[in-house]
């Protein structure tokens, strides 16, 4: 998207009507600039690009016809190489408009900010990285958000990109500003995030989503912004009248109630209308609506009933013994592969003393002292390591009672001889 200059712009400009008088040189120059395969050298396309002439201070683009030129002219910068330029013009146009926002100028700036960060990368997995870093300084920038997700598709990991839309659309639930909760209910964002969730085949979250969005554009809200699509509405009823939950129907006939007061002829309201009834209060159904439904008959013309009832229905030969055994052979063939698979260590983990086919030693991580197996050698550690008892009952010795005691004979030190000693 980036990589290309758009040629057909000058024919764009000419048909809105204005600056009628500089659309003939300024297709002239285009042409000549695609005539010349100029393309293949954007330092010329540069050059040729600014030298077309500046319309009058009467007569100025439009606002969508200058959003095209500065995204274009922004794309030359970036073939010519000012990635530095590209960067700090984008910059100032979107610290001077504030995020989120869903201004077309703002968010291309920011998309094209994006391109220059990335600085050329070749890879969509090297502009991830030099674009993610971003988030820190911009974390509600909508359209950088939206080309992180898109690079997060392209490398097919949905479960990121739908992690970053869910973590964006909280911050701007919590933040409660309204202008943060109209751009949080945006359509073109709704959609995103339920494309993703169908993506995953997620219908549940799907429909959840489109919900909440219909719930906040048909109730009072902070902005005084109506709802801005019908398709939105029209898909949430449709979402709505899927889950089959009885008050999800009652909503789905509201929206689509609101929408056929707003058109009359609108087929899909008159639709959802009459299916939301149909499953409330048929009864209720007005019969200048059903006059819009078309006949059973002209909807079973092409099935042949007799053929089918012919064909009958298909049966199984499984019976409930099989199907059990079936079963049983499903839940235990898993386990048996996994337990047939040996787990193969490298030659860093192995004991230096290894034999193949011997069971090494469990304990083998653990100090000497602190393996279940160790007994400490000589007299000294044995009587240590028995009498290690941590507050236990201290075990008897073998032919001693506790009030035992030592004999000792009265006169046994009278036959010692007095030592000879000093005087002092």
């Amino acid at each position: 998207m980036l990589s290309k200059t758009r040629t057909d712009i000058a024919s764009r400009v000419a048909n809105s009507g204005s600056i009628k008088e500089l659309s003939t040189r300024y297709i002239a120059q285009v042409n000549a600039i695609a005539a010349s395969k100029a393309h293949s050298n954007p330092y010329r396309s540069h050059r040729l690009f600014h030298s077309s002439p500046k319309p009058p201070v009467t007569d100025q683009h439009f606002s969508f016809q200058s959003n095209i030129l500065l995204q274009d002219d922004y794309v030359i910068s970036l073939q010519s190489q000012k990635v530095a330029g590209v960067a700090s013009s984008t910059a100032k146009v979107i610290n001077a408009a504030g995020t989120p926002s869903l201004a077309p100028a703002v968010n291309m700036a920011a998309v094209l900010n994006a391109a220059a960060s990335a600085r050329n990368a070749e890879t969509e997995k090297a502009a991830l990285k030099e674009i993610v870093p971003l988030l820190e300084k911009r974390p509600n920038d909508v359209g950088l958000i939206l080309t992180i997700a898109h690079l997060y598709i392209i490398t097919n990991n949905y479960a990121a990109a739908t992690h970053l839309l869910e973590s964006f659309y909280k911050r701007l639930e919590q933040s409660g500003s309204a202008s943060d909760l109209d751009v949080r209910f945006a359509p073109g964002l709704v959609a995103s995030l339920v494309s993703l969730y169908a993506q995953q085949g997620r219908p549940g979250a799907a429909k959840s989503e489109l919900a909440k969005a219909a719930e906040y554009w048909r109730k009072p809200h902070k902005s005084k912004t109506e709802a801005p699509s019908k398709a939105l509405m029209v898909a949430a009823g449709t979402a709505l009248l899927d889950t089959h939950n009885p008050e999800n129907v009652k909503v789905a006939g509201d929206i689509f109630k609101s929408l056929y007061d707003q058109d009359k002829e609108d087929r899909a309201a008159i639709a959802g209308l009459v299916a939301a009834y149909s499953i409330t209060d048929p009864s209720s159904i007005p019969d200048d609506l059903l006059s819009y439904l078309p006949e059973a008959s002209r909807l079973i013309a092409d099935v042949d009933a007799a053929a089918l009832e012919k064909a009958g229905v298909p049966v199984g030969k499984l019976s409930t013994t099989d199907i059990a055994a079936e079963a049983r052979k499903r839940s235990v063939a898993p386990t048996k592969a996994i337990n047939s698979r040996t787990k193969r260590l490298r030659k860093a983990r192995m004991p230096k003393e290894y034999v193949e086919g011997k069971k090494m030693d469990p304990e083998r991580w653990l100090p000497m002292r602190d393996r279940s197996y160790y007994r400490p050698k000589g007299r000294k550690g044995k009587k240590k390591m028995e009498g290690l008892t941590q507050g236990g009952v201290v075990a008897e010795e073998k032919g001693s009672t506790p009030l035992q005691e030592k004999k000792v004979k009265p006169d046994q030190g009278k036959g010692k001889k007095k030592g000879k000693g000093g005087k002092w």
